[in-house]
């Protein structure tokens, strides 16, 4: 079983520096990625309990952004976890929220999210990740917050 070394911090909105360069190191990392969501009250948070999450159609409350490092054998990716429903890459479109080629589109799901996969070689840019997951997800949000992002970095242990 794989064990993984995790970090979490937070970084405010208008400085992504600490977003970006934890992005750079894990896109070296194969196995490795990098989650931010919205930081926001936990007595604000109002998750769908259990058995009921599985029959709703909508994602988590509070969404969650996923960067994935590629490896041999997968692109990197980026994700976008939400509970708003159907076109939510629409919306992202609406509010001038996009990445760039050679990122691709492959998945807008009203319960599983938005996924981009990057089809080029080389190692994606990472000021545009961080652009995408936190303006993504304070988008999605439909609870007050203070501007802050809650990043967690997870990376296989040697």
């Amino acid at each position: 079983m794989a064990s993984f070394l995790s970090e979490s911090f937070l970084v405010d909105g208008d400085d992504l520096g600490d977003l970006v360069e934890a992005l750079r190191e894990v896109s070296n990392s194969p196995g490795s990625w990098v989650n931010v969501e919205p930081d926001v009250d936990d007595s604000m948070r109002a998750d769908v309990p259990g058995l009921f999450q599985w029959f709703s159609a909508r994602g988590p409350q509070i969404p969650v952004g996923t960067f994935v490092a590629g490896s041999d054998r997968d692109r990197p990716s980026i994700g976008l976890d939400h509970g708003t429903g159907r076109g939510a890459g629409n919306r992202l479109a609406l509010a001038g929220i996009a990445i760039a080629e050679p990122w691709m589109l492959r998945q807008d799901h009203p319960k599983r999210g938005l996924v981009w996969e990057f089809a080029a070689s080389a190692s994606p840019p990472a000021g545009p990740v961080a652009d995408l997951l936190v303006q993504g997800t304070a988008l999605f949000c439909p609870l007050p917050t203070d501007g802050r992002f809650r990043v967690a970095v997870h990376t296989p242990r040697s």
